[in-house]
């Protein structure tokens, strides 16, 4: 098992999307009904929070309001589970996470715990879109009921301690070694890629991890090209330089480590041409492609939150199209046609939770998009017609309260 937390400044949008998404969960609520809306739940933090101002930040608001946890065990470590398993990992991981003492890294007293136990939260239950597996959603309020802040000071590493504290009461693999075995996982799969490929192409390298259902974040400079890239997989990103022997997958070594996996049939082939968008394995020239000409492609770095970041490439025409079409007519008052567009955006490249999380941060309320997906036969343009409109209606202003 694995968990993160962080501190956010968008609560109300989080809680609404732990609550809101897609075949979501409630597991519990703690110190709050139930059976109330999002907003609701948020709006009662908020005024906790407002009762115990002048204690707790002079009069003024908290900038970061809400904690927010992931909490992932392995899918073989919770297969067949009932929802009381998962609402006793709940309560057991709260317990164990206020139970930490940081005060002594922090040279903080409020580091000595903190108090979730004593404080309003919901804890959801989702299911990722593509693989299916189950994790926990937990956002809390920064304030308890009594009027004290949950310090924040290495609440990330507050998190990983109390996940391998569970980790070693259950016998489960501890959040290092399954870092380490999905490095190796990730790594194995680059390999493979590389054997499979005639010719080496950064182009050709990212679409092949995307069909592989990992996300890519290549760093580019012009002139330079490829000068640095990560890859995520699920809720981890591993940076280039922490995979393969010897950073052999990073880009000043990949094309090598590709002619090493190629020797013996380059030997008996004639070298051909390297495509435009590829470095050379010693980085000092870039040679022109061949008369077929590759699609300009466009690049996009979206973040939905603090700790979700997508790289998407994305051709030119159905950039255009995805401009063209996005609209906020029917969006909520606040929603920028930048926000509406990045939804469409996460959509084409197939990152559906991303996008329903940057519907909802724009005030949307969301749309059915249950059997979502790209049609065998459907070309690049009509796809990114269909994210437009599909963006369009998960960004629309909801009407009135629901869960």
């Amino acid at each position: 098992m694995i968990a993160k937390a962080s501190t956010i400044s968008h609560g109300a949008n989080a809680i609404r999307y732990s609550v809101n998404k897609e075949k979501a969960d409630m597991v519990k609520a703690n110190l709050l009904p139930d059976d109330i809306s999002p907003e609701a739940m948020y709006g009662r933090m908020m005024l906790v929070q407002k009762k115990f101002a002048e204690k707790i930040n002079k009069g003024r608001p908290l900038g970061r309001n809400v904690i927010r946890i992931e909490i992932s065990p392995a899918e073989e470590e919770s297969r067949n589970w009932t929802m009381n398993d998962w609402v006793n990992l709940a309560d057991e991981f709260v317990h164990v996470f206020d139970s930490i003492d940081l005060s002594q890294k922090t040279k903080r007293a409020s580091s000595k715990q903190t108090n979730l136990k004593g404080s309003q939260y919901i804890v959801a239950l989702h299911r990722d879109s593509k693989s299916g597996i189950l994790h926990l959603h937990i956002d809390a309020n920064r304030v308890d009921i009594d009027g004290k802040i949950n310090d924040s000071h290495k609440i990330g590493e507050r998190a990983v301690m109390a996940a391998n504290i569970i980790n070693e009461r259950r016998g489960w693999v501890q959040s290092e070694e399954i870092g380490i075995r999905h490095r190796q996982e990730v790594t194995d799969c680059c390999m493979d890629i590389l054997r499979t490929m005639k010719e080496f192409s950064w182009q050709q390298y990212e679409k092949e991890l995307v069909k592989r259902c990992y996300g890519v974040h290549l760093q580019e400079k012009d002139g330079v090209g490829v000068y640095g890239y990560s890859i995520r997989r699920g809720n981890s990103v591993y940076k280039s330089s922490v995979l393969g022997i010897g950073r052999n997958l990073t880009p000043s070594k990949i094309e090598n480590t590709w002619q090493k996996l190629h020797s013996q049939r380059r030997k008996s082939e004639p070298v051909r041409p390297v495509s435009r968008q590829t470095r050379t394995a010693d980085t000092t020239s870039v040679l022109q492609t061949s008369n077929t000409s590759q699609p300009v492609l466009r690049h996009y770095d979206i973040a939905t939150d603090e700790y979700h970041s997508y790289h998407i490439a994305i051709p030119e025409a159905a950039d255009n199209i995805i401009r063209q079409d996005c609209s906020t007519e029917d969006a909520h008052p606040l929603a920028k046609i930048e926000e509406v567009r990045h939804t469409a955006l996460l959509l084409f490249a197939g990152y559906l939770d991303a996008a329903t999380s940057m519907a909802t941060s724009s005030g949307g309320g969301g749309s059915d998009t249950g059997g979502w997906g790209r049609d065998k036969d459907e070309d690049e343009l009509e796809w990114a017609r269909r994210c437009a409109r599909m963006a369009n209606s998960m960004c629309k202003r909801r009407k009135g309260l629901h869960r």
